[in-house]
């Protein structure tokens, strides 16, 4: 009997003692809290150490692990050190050097100076905007693209820290330090006036013609994506907007050919899907397909969605027939703001404008036109035509202008020659 007592006991202690072990392997409910909390403590000084960092060595021009500058770096200095990049791409004025193993892009201007350092560090992988704007409240611009968001912080007078964020992923893919000033010196030392005249504009219309040139003239100066000219050299780009059509088009296209220069045609993406077989036309001929907005509408007097919708339609039905989407937009009027140049720079586009307004839509005769060109043009100009039934009188003109630019030694380009960029995307 006592026996028996003695092993009841002895199980009962080894249960009890078995179940206070195992309570030892549950968190009280009351402490998860706490713990959760210290976790989030420890993250948040981690991030915000990262973006402090962040921006300190983006006010020296500067990414982490990265010892070259948009501040005053060349990539003659990157490639003595870090040899060849594994490619190289063209976008708008600049070019772009990857170099994979370091998750370092540079890009760069005509000269080789660096304006922009990006960097696709996987540790930037942890950064969403919630933790960005806590460190730096609210960005001076937010960009919205297809796949990503890009939020801009001005860190001192010359550099730009952008975080370019996933919509997917909702955390950092890439950020740039990007130097607004070294775009804009290089092409400052260029530019031309607007010229051109008719006489059946009255005094107002006249007066708010040259304000709107030297306006846009300036416009031009704070972007380096915006032309309203070419460089000082003995080129220049005829122009045509508008088409295309089934008349006056085919013709523009007939006399370029036949004096084998190359044009520049703004196409309007309506116009397009009339005319297909004109637009495959002048593309295989070699003249230069671009965007002229799809309802030749004044794109800074629409919101944000239906410009990118005139870009966007525009841009498709001219790839449906030459299979490449354009690189170059000219805004309708050319009325343009900082959100057309904002966007049509996120969409991959430079914005070209003119130099020479042959005003063959406002005082149409052939003699006006012709008059407007070689009493005007100088090295660089674009200048600026049209093709629509209402300017038949463009055709009758344009030989002549050939004729005269040649004997005056003017090269007759395409605007990626004169612009030296690409004109697809």
């Amino acid at each position: 009997m006592i026996l028996r007592m003695t092993l009841i006991l002895v199980f009962l202690l080894f249960f009890l003692a078995a179940c206070e072990s195992g309570n030892k392997n549950i968190t009280p409910i009351n402490d998860m809290p706490e713990k959760q909390t210290e976790v989030t403590e420890k993250e948040t000084d981690s991030v915000t150490y990262l973006l402090n960092k962040i921006n300190e060595k983006a006010k020296l021009g500067l990414v982490e692990k990265c010892e070259f500058s948009a501040l005053d770096s060349t990539m003659d200095q990157v490639k003595s050190q870090w040899g060849e990049p594994d490619k190289v791409d063209r976008a708008g004025s600049g070019y772009y050097a990857v170099y994979e193993n370091r998750d370092i892009t540079f890009g760069y201007n005509e000269n080789g100076q660096i304006f922009d350092v990006r960097s696709y560090s996987p540790y930037l992988q942890k950064i969403t905007f919630d933790w960005i704007e806590k460190s730096f409240g609210d960005p001076v611009k937010k960009t919205e693209l297809e796949g990503e968001n890009i939020y801009t912080y001005q860190v001192n007078d010359d550099i730009q820290l952008k975080f370019i964020i996933s919509k997917q992923t909702k955390a950092v893919d890439h950020i740039s330090v990007y130097n607004q000033k070294k775009t804009k010196i290089e092409k400052e030392s260029y530019y031309l006036e607007i010229k051109g005249k008719s006489n059946q504009l009255s005094p107002t219309a006249w007066g708010r013609m040259l304000e709107w040139r030297e306006q846009i003239v300036d416009f031009s100066k704070g972007y380096d994506h915006v032309f309203v000219n070419g460089p000082n050299k003995k080129m220049i780009a005829l122009t045509f907007d508008d088409g295309p059509d089934s008349a006056v088009t085919t013709k523009v296209i007939d006399i370029l050919d036949e004096y084998d220069v190359t044009g520049n045609f703004f196409f309007v993406g309506k116009n397009v899907t009339k005319y297909p077989e004109v637009v495959k036309q002048a593309f295989e001929k070699g003249h230069l397909v671009l965007s002229h907005s799809y309802n030749h509408i004044d794109l800074a007097q629409i919101g944000e969605e239906e410009l990118r919708s005139e870009i966007e339609k525009t841009e498709s039905s001219i790839e449906e027939i030459i299979g490449k989407r354009p690189a170059m937009i000219r805004p309708p009027y050319g009325e343009t703001d900082d959100q057309v140049a904002g966007i049509a720079k996120e969409r991959g586009y430079s914005v070209v404008l003119w130099s020479i307004d042959t005003l063959d839509w406002s005082q149409k005769e052939a003699g006006n036109i012709f008059k407007n060109v070689i009493e005007h043009v100088r090295n660089g100009d674009i200048i600026l035509m049209h093709t629509t039934p209402e300017t038949s009188e463009t055709q009758k003109a344009l030989p002549m202008i050939i004729e005269e630019l040649q004997k005056r030694n003017f090269d007759i380009v395409g605007l990626d020659t004169l612009l030296n960029m690409e004109a697809y995307q």
